[in-house]
């Protein structure tokens, strides 16, 4: 019970048009429909204004909306939107094709209210325009800052709502080479450089990674959460197998236990022909070597396994192996 809303809009006949929006909800509905092993994931919707005459209007974009959110309980739901947004006396707005004076589009607080009011399991908002970080602030709760123009924003999102927006809600949101500056990392995230180990990707571990690629001098990305169970996004590449890691407690007895390699891990005929596993050392000397890959053992002075083999040596795990130690013991891989 997975769906989404992808929307992009490059052409507005009343405003510059964009380049890169459509392309953005195009890429982003390829990542959301398939997991990385092509399993189905989300079932997306994706409509697109990219040329005269408008198709993407205030009314049909409240609609699409509608039927985002209509029956939803038991259904995770998302919604993206990349294309204008604009500040307002009224608050911000998803500018659509039909815009005209004191008439812009979709309000934010109208998206924030319908997810606040779902029974959906989850909502999950991503924008990619100017001033989407405005979404989720209520006007009336707003503070007066120290300076001009400046406030100090209060949002309120009930449980398990999400909002991820690509800049703060005074600033706008730049588009170069064909993609927004913020989806193009957030496509980048999804494809895998947000997995996990296990290959999840979530709204935190998609936002520790856009962050940091916006330096001081750019938009600045906003995340606004209210989470009790960080929603499944999409499976991206593993850096492990899942099986490898139920393994560690068959060669870690406890969490804090050294295992001592020998010569024996090392032994002969290296690199092992086709077919053939190599003794139980070597076995237990690979399995090793790929969790060391995956930051999850370690070796006194961080030494290479060959060596601490070869002066029989011990492994033992990191913070994080012994984290994932723990789930294994408890089943819960």
């Amino acid at each position: 019970m997975k769906r989404a809303l992808l929307v992009g809009v490059d052409h507005y006949p009343t405003a510059g048009s964009l380049t890169g929006c459509v392309a953005d909800a195009i890429a982003l509905n390829a990542l959301l429909a398939r997991h990385a092993d092509e399993s189905p994931n989300w079932r997306t919707e994706l409509i697109t204004g990219e040329s005269a005459p408008a198709t993407i209007t205030r009314e049909r974009l409240r609609g699409a909306l509608t039927e985002l959110f209509a029956n939803p309980r038991d259904a995770d739901l998302l919604f993206f939107f990349a294309g204008h947004g604009a500040q307002t006396p009224w608050g911000a707005e998803l500018v659509t094709q039909d815009a005209v004076p004191n008439n812009l589009g979709v309000s934010m607080n109208d998206l924030v209210t319908l997810a606040n009011d779902s029974p959906a399991r989850s909502v999950t908002i991503l924008l990619d325009c100017c001033f989407s970080g405005d979404t989720g602030n209520s006007p009336g709760l707003q503070s007066a800052g120290v300076a001009e123009n400046f406030r100090l924003n209060r949002a309120i999102v009930r449980e398990n709502v999400t909002i991820m927006a690509a800049s703060r809600g005074t600033e706008p949101s730049q588009e170069t080479g064909g993609h927004g500056d913020f989806t193009r990392v957030l496509l980048d995230g999804f494809e895998g450089g947000a997995t996990d180990h296990r290959g999840n990707v979530t709204a935190l571990s998609l936002y520790s990674y856009v962050s940091p690629a916006f330096d001081a001098w750019e938009q600045r990305p906003v995340l606004k959460t209210y989470l009790t169970e960080p929603v499944l996004l999409r499976v991206g590449p593993p850096w492990l197998d899942g099986e490898l890691l139920r393994q560690l407690a068959n060669h870690f007895p406890s969490e804090g236990h050294r295992l001592q390699l020998t010569p024996a891990h090392e032994g002969e005929g290296r690199p092992l022909p086709p077919g053939n596993p190599g003794t139980r050392e070597q076995q237990e000397f690979d399995y090793v070597g790929r969790l060391r890959n995956a930051n999850l053992v370690t070796t006194d002075d961080r030494r290479d396994h060959y060596w601490v083999a070869m002066t029989n040596g011990h492994v033992y795990l990191t913070p994080l192996g012994r984290y994932f130690w723990r789930l294994a013991n408890r089943g819960l891989l």
